[in-house]
């Protein structure tokens, strides 16, 4: 329903095998990260929400089949009346019990219903893909928020390192000011420091509400109470596995979501079936059995009062002011906007995939260069406060290196989140790992 495929995607020009996927979360090789997930996908209660809404669209569709099956019925019913008679009032009582059973079945000459009960049916496979694709964006987005925490506490070890730096810096300008070694030029040294130590500061404490932040949503996707205190992952994990050679864009309709999309449009097409098959005529075979005394209650088992009725009838609906033909035409235009929908989120799709594989490329490309910057960033640090201690530099050429050094140093580790963040994104997008058809569990 997509249109044509492109036979391979463009992006990176990486391809894979044509297997779908799950198990993702073990490319990390990080047992943590793993213990996270399973922890996420037991106690979540947004997925837990999604596994109720599957059954209930189970038992819709079980509502709707009993519709193709007879009814039956039985009912029993008692009374007693009393009433005065005559010139001496006199007290009649009379006793009336009634047993009867009935049978009503309308026959699904034309297989509304059964349109019906396959349209609720699509609608349950539409709910158990939403229920997969919730589990696998929870799994996701509990990755991501690991990866986000690890993050922040090296941006905040990194933050701390640069200023013990600085603070030695200044002690050292205070001990110049304080040995009367100073001049005018050390009181500007000594500002710009505290400002660089400041702006540290200001970071760390950055650095210490996104920790707080991402440990609180991490909890809440756990399913426990966020108290901040969750541990997480212990170190940074990496990327284990590299994106294969040979992958088919066909593979991006496993997603749940797609099947889901999809299921939702069969859904529609036999709604409208229905709806048109309302303007045609019904069939219903009604009948009952059963015994009606006024005398002793056991005489309602007496095969001598049994009475019974079998009947049936023709009806067309002739006139309802055009509420069928409404009712189809609202059914199409569903229909419209579910194949509408269905395109856009293939595109979509598409788009995310296409991204996810572009930027794996290019957040590489750039972490190498950051690499290097961080390395010469350090070893231009070192020669600085060499050259500081020698009277060869000023203040300002060590504080300038020195903020070149942390910066370099944090981009890098930024980068080194994105990387595994689009990682996620990638398996997100085409619905699972690299190996594995996505798993009904």
């Amino acid at each position: 329903m997509v249109g044509d495929l492109p036979s391979t995607w463009t992006g990176g020009g990486w391809q894979v095998p044509r297997q779908s996927v799950t198990g993702w979360a073990y490319d990390f090789k990080s047992p943590q990260l793993n213990a996270l997930v399973g922890e996420a996908v037991d106690q979540n209660y947004s997925l837990s929400a999604a596994l109720a809404r599957l059954d209930q669209a189970a038992e819709r569709a079980r509502i709707t089949n009993a519709g193709r099956l007879p009814e039956l019925g039985a009912t029993l019913q008692t009374t007693r009346s009393q009433n005065l008679r005559g010139a001496n009032f006199q007290t009649v009582r009379a006793n009336n019990f009634n047993f009867a059973m009935s049978v009503a079945w309308e026959i699904d000459l034309w297989g509304r219903i059964k349109n019906l009960r396959d349209a609720d049916l699509d609608e349950m496979n539409a709910q158990a893909n939403f229920y997969k694709s919730s589990r696998l964006s929870l799994a996701a987005n509990v990755a991501k928020v690991s990866f986000e925490i690890v993050e922040a506490r090296l941006q905040i070890d990194l933050s701390n390192q640069t200023r013990r730096s600085l603070l030695t810096n200044l002690e050292i300008l205070d001990a110049r000011l304080e040995a009367g070694g100073g001049d005018e030029r050390t009181a500007l040294e000594i500002s710009l420091t505290r400002a660089d130590i400041a702006g540290v500061k200001a970071s760390i404490i950055e650095n210490q509400r996104q920790l707080d932040a991402a440990k609180r949503v991490l909890e809440t996707l756990l399913g426990r109470y966020p108290s901040g205190e969750v541990e997480s992952l212990s170190t940074m994990p990496t990327i284990s596995r590299e994106i294969p050679v040979g992958l088919p864009s066909e593979l991006l309709l496993r997603r749940p979501d797609l099947l889901a999309a999809e299921a939702r449009v069969d859904a529609a097409l036999k709604d409208l079936a229905a709806s048109r098959k309302a303007l045609l005529p019904t069939v219903r075979i009604n009948g009952g059995v059963g015994t009606s005394t006024t005398d002793e209650f056991g005489d309602i088992f007496d095969p001598q009062n049994l009475i019974w009725n079998l009947g049936s009838n023709l009806a067309r609906p002739l006139y309802r002011g055009g509420e069928l033909k409404a009712q189809i035409r609202i059914s199409e235009a569903e229909r419209n906007e579910l194949v509408s929908d269905y395109a856009n989120s293939a595109l979509v799709a598409f788009r995310e995939v296409e991204t996810a594989l572009s930027s794996e490329g290019y957040l590489r490309g750039q972490i190498q260069e950051l690499t290097v910057a961080a390395e010469e960033a350090q070893r231009a640090e070192a020669l600085s406060l060499d050259q500081y201690e020698k009277g060869i530099v000023d203040i300002i050429t060590l504080l300038d290196s020195q903020r070149r050094a942390f910066n370099s140093q944090s981009s890098l580790l930024s980068t080194q989140l994105f990387l595994l963040k689009n990682r996620v994104d990638l398996y997100l997008a085409l619905g699972g790992d690299f190996d594995h058809v996505l798993s009904d569990k």
